[in-house]
């Protein structure tokens, strides 16, 4: 069936295309950030750390062991001035850093 010009579009549709965008935005924010991750957070440090998620503002940070942990939260405020910086990542406003699986 052809739609005809000037006719509303079906609820169903609206809907589904205001989920789409609301969904891409989100991950917009979060490859930003793994994007520049690697180049922010140094060689050594972004091969034990990986950003997971970007929700409210807080950047989650999952780091493969306590040692990492540690130096994570020692350049916590260093990464966070330079994601803000670099990355365009205006939404952080704050890291956590916990302990979990790098993929």
């Amino acid at each position: 069936m052809r739609k005809q010009k000037g006719a509303p579009e079906p609820i169903g549709d609206v809907l589904k295309n205001v989920v789409e965008n609301l969904s891409q935005a989100k991950k917009k924010g979060i490859f930003e950030v793994l994007s520049a991750w690697p180049a922010l957070a140094g060689k050594e440090l972004s091969r034990h750390a990986r950003p997971v998620s970007l929700k409210k503002g807080v950047l989650l940070v999952s780091v493969d062991e306590s040692a990492w942990l540690y130096q994570a939260n020692f350049q916590k405020e260093e990464l966070f001035k330079a994601l803000k910086k670099k990355a365009g990542a205006e939404k952080i406003r704050k890291i956590q850093f916990r302990i979990g699986e790098i993929r």
